[in-house]
């Protein structure tokens, strides 16, 4: 999510940072221990650092004691976060999850604290088996409430006390007579003398703990991209030498509506099939803020090649938690765990550059009502890999009975792509919503990434936006990949050479016999032309057509006696894409050897680069074209 979409109740949310674990000496707890017991943890002072964390192995079954300061308030919002009370009621606390099953086998909460909002206490016992462990404590933000009001401002520790920049929050602290500053100084106080957790044992029985720096290492770890940062993009490639089944773990960020910020998928080199994709829909509640999202199940690769991805919007990761962070903050990414040596040993990681390679034709950092399009020619068949990033919505749904229906099976696309034989303006290739992705960000980002495999010929790519929510223009959260907004086409396949490919001018095509495009409003142009030969001619022209009549359209006269031999007319032609009053006339016609005049005429509105309603999908062929005979 981005950091202007923060959570606010009634305030706003700001930024925080998360550092590597510190273990504080045993000497430094605020109070000596428990009568005949002695320290064995102890974490304290968050003025640097928003997380610390440390594990401990237990060799025996041991009563552990926890003494724990940290900072809490309930409000009328707390639904909202999927449960009533708990961590994410605090704003500075503890929890310690088992080192191997990651699970939570305490945590502090208001239910089991007491004292005011910005010092609630805790003293509790634990019986904790043999086994390892990891004690957290975290100090994200601070939370104040009174009454109706309820407010949350999380503290940006990269910025100091120079504020949020954010001139809302600003004066909404100022309401409650505080400003950022004083509310930054006060809470680096606590943070440095008041919050800790402080797990002590039994005297004599310290021998039996062992401590290691968290998280622990899982057996038979694969590759871990873990304490991931704010704007990452791992690419890593994998190479499976035979059949395996892996354990994936991943700690991420999303929310409803199908919108994934912080999350990873693998997709299948050879037929870019995403073989595993972490979404909201497979995932539950990591702990903590209730857009922390944890992925724990096993994923089968077949033997073959793969990418492995991750990645994160610009808040809330291991550079800053905006809002609590999970109960596994230091895993924050995607793991891959092996059960065994031999499907371990199956694995290869390597590093995946960024850099696209064999591009042909790359439309690309596409903004806002652009219209853009490049030719290219295969002077061979050719498998080309395809690469586009637009925006769809869909399908649309109501609810009836309180049951969701379709009213709408298709994705509308906004901005999308699509290929057309230049010869014959058929479309080979076409960006369709439902055969894409989500491509990160809001749910409307769409990702279409396939192979095809044309004929030899010259071909066209278009590429078209609307007047919202492109590149460097966003209207909500952006892709993930958003310098690749557009379409990318490349050559794919062991065998394939640039040398197949050549660059095609669309203006110096030998087949078109006659051309009038572009046309704009109020024109009315002509062109003779010449038929060598009798026969058969193909007529290709976009024009307007409203109430069954013709405002914008064609014709062609016989140069000699000016008989018009053939009419653009509404019931002779079909819808073009864009408006409905778009129109499309594709069809051969019969001509006889001579001299002839071709004509397009517009009226005063809705023509080439002055659309009143939404452009044709061929709008760069608005006019009228003449093909010579194959």
């Amino acid at each position: 999510m981005t950091t202007r979409q923060f959570r606010t109740t009634i305030a706003a949310a700001a930024i925080v940072m998360l550092s590597s674990p510190v273990l504080l000496r045993a000497d430094q707890p605020p109070q000596p221990p428990p009568d005949g017991r002695s320290y064995i943890i102890s974490l304290k002072d968050f003025t640097a650092e928003e997380v610390k964390g440390l594990g401990f192995t237990l060799t025996e079954d041991l009563s552990v004691h926890i003494n724990a300061v940290g900072g809490g308030t309930k409000s009328m919002w707390d639904n909202d976060r999927g449960r009533k009370s708990g961590s994410n009621d605090m704003y500075a606390y503890g929890w310690i999850i088992d080192a191997d099953t990651r699970e939570v086998v305490w945590e502090m909460s208001m239910s089991n604290t007491s004292g005011r909002e910005e010092e609630r206490t805790t003293e509790d016992e634990v019986t904790l088996k043999r086994g390892s462990y990891e004690v957290y404590f975290a100090a994200h933000g601070f939370a104040k409430s009174s009454g109706l009001s309820f407010y949350s401002n999380n503290i940006d520790r990269r910025s100091g006390d120079k504020g949020t920049g954010n001139e809302f929050v600003e004066k909404f602290l100022g309401w409650f007579d505080d400003d950022y500053k004083d509310l930054y100084r006060t809470f680096m106080r606590r943070a440095k003398e008041t919050w800790g957790i402080f797990l002590s044992v039994p005297k004599g029985r310290d021998g039996s703990v062992k401590t290691f720096n968290a998280p622990k290492k899982p057996a038979g770890l694969v590759y871990a991209a873990t304490g991931v940062g704010d704007g990452a993009y791992v690419r890593k490639t994998l190479t499976v030498s035979r059949d395996v089944t892996l354990d994936v773990y991943a700690v991420g960020e999303g929310r409803g509506k199908g919108e994934m910020f912080d999350y990873g998928w693998i997709t299948n080199s050879a037929t870019r099939e995403r073989v595993w994709e972490m979404t909201f829909a497979n995932t539950m509640n990591a702990g903590g803020a209730s857009k922390n999202l944890l992925f724990r199940k096993e994923v089968r690769l077949a033997k073959g090649a793969y990418e492995l991805n991750f990645v994160t919007d610009d808040s809330h990761s291991r550079d800053d938690w905006n809002s609590s962070p999970p109960y596994d903050p230091f895993n924050y990414g995607v793991s891959l765990i092996a059960k065994n040596d031999a499907d371990r040993s199956a694995v290869s990681v390597t590093e995946r550059s960024g850099e696209r390679k064999n591009v042909i034709v790359q439309l690309v950092k596409v903004r806002d009502d652009e219209y853009r399009q490049a030719g290219f020619t295969l002077k061979e068949e050719t498998q080309l890999h395809i690469y586009a990033l637009g925006e769809g919505t869909g399908p649309f749904r109501v609810r009836v009975m309180g049951k969701p229906v379709y009213e709408d099976d298709r994705f509308r696309m906004a901005d999308y792509g699509w290929i057309v034989n230049a010869r014959t303006r058929e479309r080979v290739w076409e960006m369709r919503g439902e055969r894409t992705e989500h491509a990160g960000g809001a749910s409307k980002n769409r990702l279409a990434d396939e192979f095809i495999t044309l004929p030899k010929g010259d071909y066209i790519v278009y590429y078209q936006t609307d007047d919202s929510h492109a590149y460097n223009d966003w209207n909500d959260d952006k892709p993930y990949d958003a310098d690749a907004y557009g379409i990318t086409v490349m050559g794919a396949g062991e065998n394939f050479s640039m040398k197949n490919v050549a660059a095609f001018d669309e203006a110096a095509g030998e087949n078109v016999l006659v051309q009038l495009v572009r046309v704009r409003d109020g024109k009315h142009v002509r062109q003779k032309f010449t038929v060598d030969k009798s026969g058969r001619y193909r007529v290709y022209a976009i024009g307007e057509g409203v109430d069954r009549t013709m405002a914008d359209y064609g014709w062609i006269e016989n140069a000699k006696n000016g008989e018009t031999v053939w009419e653009m007319t509404y019931r002779t032609t079909m819808h073009a894409g864009g408006s409905s009053k778009n129109r499309l006339y594709d069809r051969e016609v019969f001509l006889e050897k001579g001299e002839y005049e071709l004509h397009y005429q517009t009226d005063d509105s809705h023509a080439f680069n002055d659309w009143n309603d939404d452009p044709p999908d061929d709008r760069s062929h608005y006019g009228i074209t003449v093909y010579k005979a194959p």
